[in-house]
């Protein structure tokens, strides 16, 4: 994976969704893949010591409601694209057709991400996030952890489970974004 798929792959999971990365699909005697495919059970949420975790409110909101009313509260289907580039490529339809018996009666959102786009927006093909908002996202929900979860550090298990999280967090701290250190 290449940085801007760790990007858009750890912004979904921390916002719900189980990922199926380079899923293949075979559409017209050919093969080729899409980026994720992911799921997001009803009422997903991700607590620790009571607390419920944060997570990206502009996203849902920005999911178009004929797709689904409460993306919040319903199973949702995801189809992504990434470019590392402002290239706007979203998934075609075709592949979402292919994707769709996987997910069952799940409603889909086609994602995009991009350096193109900037905080989630829809658009007539799906929903485009900017790759840096994605990250700047990501630094803001590590400095929310840090600051209420006392006993949460990158040396935790997310260092060992999540490489591209723990790529991340380095990175963040690297640029002043977040502060690892240990609240008291």
């Amino acid at each position: 994976m290449n940085m801007a798929e760790k990007i858009a792959a750890t912004y979904l999971r921390l916002n719900g969704f189980l990922l199926l990365p380079q899923f293949t699909v075979f559409i017209d005697g050919e093969h080729g893949h899409v980026d994720f495919v992911g799921l997001r059970a009803k009422g997903s949420k991700e607590e620790s010591a009571g607390l419920t975790f944060i997570t990206d409110d502009t996203f849902f909101d920005a999911i178009d409601p004929a797709i689904c009313a409460d993306p919040r509260n319903e199973f949702l289907g995801l189809v992504g694209e990434v470019k590392k580039n402002r290239q706007v490529d979203f998934p075609k339809e075709k592949q979402i057709d292919y994707v769709r018996p996987f997910l069952g009666p799940a409603p889909i959102v086609p994602v995009f991400f991009s350096e193109a786009g900037k905080s989630p927006k829809w658009k007539p093909k799906g929903l485009h996030i900017g790759t840096g908002y994605a990250l700047e996202w990501l630094f803001k929900r590590a400095s929310w952890m840090n600051k209420n979860l006392k006993s949460w550090s990158k040396t935790g298990s997310w260092n060992l489970s999540e490489d591209a999280l723990s790529e991340i967090l380095v990175l963040g701290e690297a640029l002043g974004r977040i502060d690892l250190k240990p609240q008291q």
